[in-house]
């Protein structure tokens, strides 16, 4: 609500004396989408909170665990545009491993308070971390040239079903080469 005016008048000798404020009201709000997200553990990780209804920029956004640590967080209050503000939060690969090996599911929370009696104003996201790796089992293998072969290859600690898997350097030729993306159990 902007431009809410309150008026006092004040007679004083039957002389009114009158004073007027007028005052805008924010009620900021804080958001992370998605609120839950899988991510991959071989590249940095950026989440973004968008900051509304702020009247001026907000410096020190606090983002919880983290902490601005060479290599591991990157901590970013961002700049006020209108009444908003985007700040971001980037986790480096080698600190999602980290993390990983202490639990795959992590919540990070960006924070800010508000107003005289300091206010928190949140919000979250968590995500779950895969470390993907593939494997072929063995790695050397005598075959024999009249007979077709098979080649498989297990992928773990993936998210999701891959559609696509790359073989180099075979590609998917005719009486030569079969591809297979195979399914997730």
């Amino acid at each position: 609500i902007s431009g809410t005016s309150q008026t006092s008048k004040l007679t004083t000798n039957n002389t009114p004396v009158t004073a007027t404020q007028t005052i805008t009201i924010y009620n900021p709000s804080a958001s992370i989408t998605p609120s839950t997200k899988d991510v991959i553990a071989t590249e940095n990780h950026e989440i973004s909170c968008v900051l509304t209804d702020i009247p001026s920029q907000i410096s020190g956004v606090l983002w919880a665990p983290a902490t601005d640590i060479t290599n591991e967080y990157t901590l970013e209050d961002g700049t006020i545009s209108g009444t908003s503000q985007t700040s971001k939060l980037t986790i480096s690969a080698a600190k999602l491993v980290s993390l990983k090996s202490t639990s795959a599911t992590q919540t990070f929370t960006c924070k800010i308070t508000v107003g005289t009696s300091n206010t928190e104003v949140t919000a979250t996201q968590t995500i779950t971390i895969y470390n993907p790796s593939a494997a072929i089992t063995p790695s050397t293998e005598n075959v024999y040239a009249v007979e077709n072969h098979e080649i498989s290859c297990v992928l773990t600690d993936i998210p999701s079903q891959i559609s696509g898997v790359l073989w180099a350097p075979a590609t998917d030729i005719t009486n030569e080469y079969t591809l297979e993306d195979g399914t997730i159990s």
